[in-house]
């Protein structure tokens, strides 16, 4: 290597801590910032998902759909996916759990209350 490269001389700080908040928010470990862009960065996250589900990456998007939750708790189409995948991989008791905070936080909606007692 003959060029010498600067430490920092192409540190972007806004990116880099962008991409850390993500990381540690897959994790579930803290809240992500409040932005004003945030209902436009949720719905990059979870078109993502959506494309990661459609190719069958599905625990990539479980992880997406869980942020998309955690920021927007009454998120019914990040449930309604995450049920939709937990059903393809036949895992009865996540799609119970996921069903149950649905309910909790998406109370108008009888579906998630149906489809719980048809897996009980």
């Amino acid at each position: 290597m003959s060029e010498e490269r600067k430490v920092g001389e192409n540190f972007d700080s806004q990116a880099a801590g962008d991409i850390f908040d993500k990381l540690k928010n897959v994790e579930g470990k803290i809240k992500p910032k409040k932005e004003e862009g945030k209902l436009k960065n949720v719905s990059h996250v979870m078109n993502e998902a959506n494309y990661l589900k459609d190719l069958g990456e599905f625990d990539e998007a479980i992880e997406l759909y869980r942020q998309v939750i955690f920021t927007l708790p009454d998120s019914q189409k990040a449930y309604e996916a995450l049920i939709e995948i937990y059903q393809k991989q036949g895992d009865a008791e996540s799609e119970r759990d996921i069903l149950k905070k649905a309910i909790n936080n998406c109370s108008k909606n009888d579906h998630f209350k149906k489809r719980l007692s048809e897996i009980e």
